[in-house]
């Protein structure tokens, strides 16, 4: 007994040393990492941002020219990627195009050329203005890389990523269901605090009533979990110095964790079906835009070689 007690207490000081070193050295890994990580996950957009800000700022040295040259040719190809936008949804509608590329591949290109072409046919232009045609033909095809871009960002809070599946509403049911079930322990300890969780969770599950509606929901959702996040930490440190249910400080810092989850989720589902009917909205909204542009573009093209 005395040979393990002694093994014992000399690898505890030892244990003691590698989980006080171990946090800190993956710390200063992850510290080291993380701008790595992020450069490797925004490459794509830092490098189209300095792009763009290197022709804003060469805009007035007339380096190129709409009419001939290298200019002429961004704006054939720029015009033709924007074209090929048209490619996705004719993919969603014909069978032939997905055999021959999955869809996932059709919506990264339709994603990529939705952002190249914009940059070529603004390099084209010189980023300036220049005829009635030519400007309203550039502001067309502007708005419709800005409701794309805003588009991509609705489109992966309804989806599983950017490649994933679409969310369903019972996803979320689900997982705030389970969450639910690890808040028993508080509600033997405050009936007044149940009520509350009871009403969020009726507000949050109830069903879809509209997008100004929902957003109010939002609002609210979030002042309560403030609200209940403080009130449930003040009954579960009064339950530690009574001895409650037998609480404890570890206990309590694991349900609080249980709560932030649950009302997270609540949350999300409301969040979720705003989402939801921005992203119906969204289309609605982008492709009169993108006909729009597309037909001044036609005419823009059409004016340029005709006079």
């Amino acid at each position: 007994m005395s040979n393990t007690n002694s093994i014992e207490t000399s690898t505890a000081p030892r244990q003691l040393q590698n989980s006080a070193t171990e946090p800190s050295a993956s710390t200063i890994v992850t510290f080291i990492k993380t701008p790595f990580a992020f450069l490797h996950e925004h490459l794509f957009t830092i490098s189209v941002i300095v792009v763009l800000l290197f022709g804003w700022s060469r805009r007035g040295d007339n380096y190129l020219s709409a009419e001939n040259g290298a200019g002429y040719i961004l704006g054939i190809v720029g015009g033709s990627l924007m074209l090929m936008l048209l490619l996705y949804p004719l993919s969603k509608r014909n069978q032939l195009l997905t055999r021959i590329i999955p869809m996932r591949y059709w919506f990264g290109l339709h994603m990529f050329f939705g952002i190249i072409g914009p940059v070529m046919i603004l390099f084209h232009s010189n980023f300036q203005i220049g005829s009635m045609n030519s400007t309203i033909a550039l502001t067309s095809m502007l708005l419709v890389a800005g409701s794309g871009i805003i588009g991509r960002y609705i489109y992966t809070n309804i989806h599983h990523g950017l490649y994933g599946k679409r969310i369903t509403l019972n996803e979320l049911r689900e997982e705030a269901g389970i969450k639910h079930s690890e808040l028993l322990r508080i509600y033997k300890l405050d009936k007044k605090l149940n009520k509350r969780y009871s009403l969020m969770e009726q507000r949050a599950l109830q069903n879809y009533t509209g997008i100004t509606v929902s957003l109010l929901h939002a609002v609210s959702l979030s002042i309560d979990s403030y609200r209940l996040h403080s009130r449930t930490r003040k009954i579960l440190h009064a339950a530690c110095h009574r001895n409650a249910l037998n609480m404890t400080p570890e206990k309590t810092a694991i349900i609080m964790a249980f709560v932030d989850r649950y009302t997270a989720a609540l949350r999300k589902i409301v969040a979720f079906r705003i989402y939801e009917r921005m992203f119906s909205l969204w289309h609605i909204l982008h492709l009169p835009l993108f006909f729009m542009m597309i037909i001044t573009a036609v005419i823009h093209i059409f004016a340029v070689h005709m006079y």
